[in-house]
């Protein structure tokens, strides 16, 4: 179909216009591409702007941009525009003429949109980029990165900086990535899986750690950087460990933090993936490729104010071990009359409903990125093969992929636990540590080694699937004035 043809079809407002879920995608006479379709039905609802897909071709004429003016709903609400089509720019110099065309305020993106699986847009490719309000013959002024735009959200996860020395803070959808301050090529891998498949938590910033393959992190920076946090965003925040921190031998991330910090902190047992369906959190193995899924998605470590040895960290996100149990305790579960399963870091824990004596090394054994254990109670034998039948039985109602990564093993196969041997790092000096009660949360990095690797053999090793893989306003430069009382757009 010719560009012309094209042109008069966008200029039919009856053919040129559809509502696709949210969003209202305006196209040529023929129902426009597949790709403008998809894209409109992912996005979430805005309650403040029209919500418009522009099905145009990448630097589309005046005149389709006339037809497109032209098919547009009437009204006086402030317009969201989405480019259709990759790349997913969009001119300033369009998003002016369209404000000033229409005589309603129009956001629109400045850069590169990035969409995500669950529908979010996260605009970012270079300095003051963004999503940008263009009001009618007024300068334009910076929103945001993100829509839907997150409680966090603020111009301090807007651009790249330097934290310290080596650290840089990275935008990502999701957050913001402190990874060592190398060469930027270095990091495309991981910036476009990070961008791409983190889901961004409208109520909780998304912090990553490091890089896998690269210099480890200083903890005094990563804790620098949360010195600088508002309380309340700090205080909901998720750290999740992608590469290394330089630690003293024995010491985790999220228990360093936490001592640093003076606050709890919640760590990702592994990088969550979002989906259509949801989100899962892969354990990750160290050269950052996804391994299983975990049942264990999270813990929060909290400080040792001086002790010698830190509170056991608490699980705090997990997902049922199969459907229909009752829980008697976050994490636990009712198996049978005197059994229950336990959520922990490795896997699942099938024992007595009273404490037993290797509760430490049944909750402390490390997670394996490519393997979900299943540990039995065996201290006692006189209970030790009723406790190993119901474990089997458990196995029988795992679905298909999970028990291709799945080991049975008695909790007698496990390695005692070691004494902490790490002391707790001193505070960093600055600001004060946030309110203990209020604080944000990290983890420790998965163990590459797996548990059955030490001490007894597990009984059942069965083979594994292929590995897989502040509402702060600022303005634009040049920008003149603030936002007006007398702007048409909805708060």
């Amino acid at each position: 179909m010719s560009l012309l043809t094209r042109v008069r079809g966008l200029g039919r407002v009856g053919s040129g216009r559809t509502e696709v879920g949210h969003a209202v995608l305006v196209h040529a006479a023929d129902g426009g591409t597949a790709e403008a379709r998809a894209l409109a039905a992912s996005l979430p609802a805005d309650p403040e702007h029209d919500l418009v897909v522009a099905d145009l071709p990448p630097g589309a004429p005046v005149e389709v941009w006339e037809s497109f003016a032209s098919a547009l709903p009437k009204g006086r609400r402030p317009v969201r525009l989405v480019p259709g089509r990759h790349p997913r720019e969009v001119g300033p110099h369009v998003a002016r003429w369209l404000a000033d065309r229409l005589g309603r305020a129009v956001l629109a993106p400045c850069g590169l949109v990035h969409h995500g699986v669950t529908g979010s847009l996260f605009v970012h490719s270079g300095p003051n980029s963004g999503w940008v309000w263009f009001p009618p013959g007024r300068p334009p002024e910076w929103e945001a990165k993100r829509f839907p735009r997150p409680a966090w959200e603020s111009p301090a996860f807007a651009e790249p900086r330097k934290v310290g020395a080596g650290t840089v803070a990275e935008p990502l959808p999701a957050g913001v990535w402190l990874r060592p301050d190398d060469a930027d090529d270095s990091f495309a891998v991981g910036r476009a899986g990070l961008t791409r498949t983190l889901p961004c938590r409208p109520d909780a910033l998304v912090v990553v750690l490091g890089s896998p393959g690269a210099a480890d992190l200083d903890p005094a920076e990563v804790a620098a950087f949360c010195h600088g946090l508002p309380p309340e965003v700090l205080a909901t925040a998720w750290f999740v460990p992608y590469g290394g921190v330089a630690l003293p031998p024995g010491a985790v991330p999220g228990q360093a933090l936490a001592d640093l910090l003076g606050a709890e902190v919640r760590c990702s047992t592994g990088l969550p993936v979002a989906s259509p369906d949801g989100t899962e959190v892969h354990a990750l193995r160290p050269d950052g490729t996804l391994g299983r899924t975990t049942i264990a998605q999270g813990f929060a470590h909290r400080p040792r104010g001086g002790a010698a040895e830190p509170p056991p960290p608490r699980l705090c996100a997990y997902q049922p071990p199969v459907a229909g149990l009752g829980e008697m305790a976050p994490g636990v579960y009712w198996y049978a009359p005197d059994t229950v399963i336990e959520v922990v870091a490795a896997g699942l824990w099938v024992r007595p409903a009273d404490t037993t004596a290797t509760a430490a090394a049944a909750r402390t054994a490390p997670l394996d990125p490519d393997r979900n254990l299943v540990l039995y109670e065996a201290l006692d034998p006189a209970h030790a093969d009723r406790l190993r039948v119901l474990a089997q039985s458990l196995l029988e109602r795992f679905d298909h992929a999970t028990l291709l990564t799945t080991a049975l093993m008695p909790t007698t196969a496990l390695p005692t636990p070691p004494r902490p041997r790490a002391e707790p790092l001193e505070p960093t000096a600055g600001a004060a540590p946030a309110d203990p009660a209020q604080a944000g949360r990290p983890v420790s990095r998965p163990a590459a080694e797996s548990p059955a690797g030490q001490g007894e053999a597990a009984e059942t090793s069965l083979p594994l699937l292929s590995r897989m893989m502040e509402t702060v306003t600022t303005r634009i430069p040049g920008s003149g004035h603030p936002r007006g009382s007398g702007d048409d757009r909805s708060r």
